[in-house]
């Protein structure tokens, strides 16, 4: 393994544990609580494509392969309690 210096370990680490945008928090907050795509699209103000986008985001920032593991890996990181950060 190659030596790398450790800022970029550190810009890296905080990446992954950056909470997401306060729309992608509220989003997470509708998928929890069982609302549609369609009906958190209303809800938001967006279009459903771009809750869509957001969820893709969400799940490519956690690793997450669904919706289901995107709710465990938001749940784990506290992203879903209404407590404001």
């Amino acid at each position: 393994m190659a030596w790398v210096p450790e800022r970029y370990l550190l810009d890296m680490s905080s990446e992954e544990a950056k909470e997401p945008p306060v729309i992608q928090r509220r989003i997470l907050l509708l998928l929890a609580a069982g609302f549609t795509i369609s009906t958190i699209s209303k809800l938001v103000f967006l279009s459903e494509r771009a809750v869509h986008e957001h969820i893709s985001a969400l799940k490519n920032q956690t690793g997450a392969k669904n919706q289901f593991s995107l709710g465990a890996e938001a749940a784990k990181r506290g992203w879903l309690s209404d407590e404001k950060r």
